[in-house]
């Protein structure tokens, strides 16, 4: 006859191999996310624990396969601690890692078959998967960002915790006599059905969590200048966008100034270093662009040698002041095998109702006659005034 606890053992091990198997996916087809193979390993090695039941089922050793089985649930349990900070980017807790895990195999493999089957005994043993689950609590309360599902998944991790230290006392209530009956009592089969749930729990959030990841990384990158990390033509249009907004403008908020920056004589600067050399102009250009920027300013390559500093906030005196300093601060860098770096700018300020692509027109206009007058300078764009409307005077004629 085929003991009772089969079932929810069928069902946490495939469950367990899904997400290991999902995770591995994800990890394979994201190459910017291999960090995540961390966390297939920690459920590709909880397999072992209710596959070893199962191996015991079908007649395998009780002695060898129990062991094997609870000491690869302690290490896959308490490598999702690691595998988390991993995850996030965080320096993960190695000792107390190693101290658990240390601490457990040494008793499930020397003690345990010395500690009887009492009460005491089956603390003990749960006590090991108890402080696994802390530790990932505490990891995600160290190392994840503020959120309500984070909050949430601390909570099931503490709580999976706590369910450990309640099994001891449900196994004499739920027919558990000792290790020879474990397949075949109601408690085996209510402690594999809780603890399946409660880690699949877990493990939706997590996966949840690691797909926003990939999500955020995906749009930040399709929104990012490869060459110099600085904002793509895309993110500045999406920037122009949120400051144009009446629902996301400020009240009193003055006229808005786009200036374009070209670098001087760059294919000369190309043709001198090579493209690797002109690439790395760039890169230091356009630091030199994030670090001298004032808070509200946002910098961005338009492609080629051409850059966009987009200033909301800035009427076309304030902008002027940021443009030139900018100008020397680039025109102060020291490159090697470079003689000097220079700029020119072209600089306008935005019109009512006009669009992005009508400003970057004009302050393109405004980069030609900067290069015509020499480079390393910034001109500001002529407006078109507008014509003045003489108002229709009234004929007042006297009627005879």
């Amino acid at each position: 006859m085929v003991p009772q606890a089969v079932l929810p053992l069928l069902m946490n091990m495939l469950t367990a191999s899904l997400f290991g198997i999902s995770f591995v996916v994800i990890a394979c087809l994201n190459p910017g996310a291999r960090r995540i193979g961390w966390i297939a390993a920690s459920y590709g090695l909880g397999v072992l624990e209710p596959a070893a039941h199962l191996v015991v089922a079908a007649g395998g050793s009780m002695t060898l396969w129990d062991r094997l089985g609870s000491c690869g649930f302690l290490i896959g349990l308490t490598l999702t601690a690691p595998a988390l900070s991993i995850f996030h980017q965080r320096r993960p807790m190695w000792r107390g890692f190693a101290l658990i895990v240390g601490a457990g195999l040494t008793y499930f493999t020397l003690l345990r078959p010395l500690s009887g089957e009492g009460l005491g005994h089956r603390l003990i043993f749960q006590s090991f998967f108890t402080a696994s689950m802390t530790l990932c609590a505490v990891t995600i309360w160290r190392d994840a960002p503020r959120s309500a599902m984070n909050r949430v998944l601390v909570g099931v991790f503490l709580v999976t915790g706590l369910h450990f230290l309640v099994k001891p006392f449900l196994a004499d209530p739920l027919g558990f006599a000792g290790d020879q009956d474990y397949l075949e009592s109601l408690y085996a089969v209510i402690s594999q059905a809780s603890t399946g749930v409660l880690l699949v729990a877990a493990g939706l959030m997590i996966l949840i969590a690691v797909l926003q990841s990939i999500v955020k990384t995906h749009h930040d990158q399709a929104r990012v200048d490869p060459l110099t990390g600085l904002p793509n033509r895309r993110a500045l249009e999406e920037a122009f966008d949120r400051c144009v907004d009446p629902a996301r403008r400020r009240p009193g908020r003055v006229t808005m100034a786009i200036a374009i920056l070209d670098l001087d004589h760059f294919k000369s600067i190309n043709d001198r270093l090579g493209h690797d050399g002109g690439d790395a102009a760039l890169r230091r250009i356009a630091r030199c662009l994030d670090a001298s920027r004032p808070d509200l300013v946002v910098p961005a390559r338009l492609g080629g040698e051409e850059f966009v500093l987009l200033m909301p906030d800035h009427d076309a005196e304030t902008a002027r002041v940021v443009c030139e300093d900018i100008r020397r601060i680039i025109a102060a860098l020291k490159l090697p095998d470079l003689p000097g770096l220079s700029v020119s700018i072209g600089l306008t300020t935005l019109g009512a109702g006009e669009t992005l692509a009508a400003a970057l027109r004009r302050a393109d206009q405004a980069l030609y006659e900067a290069k015509a007058a020499g480079r390393d300078r910034c001109v500001l764009a002529k407006t078109r005034e507008p014509v003045p409307v003489r108002p229709r005077l009234a004929m007042v004629g006297a009627r005879a």
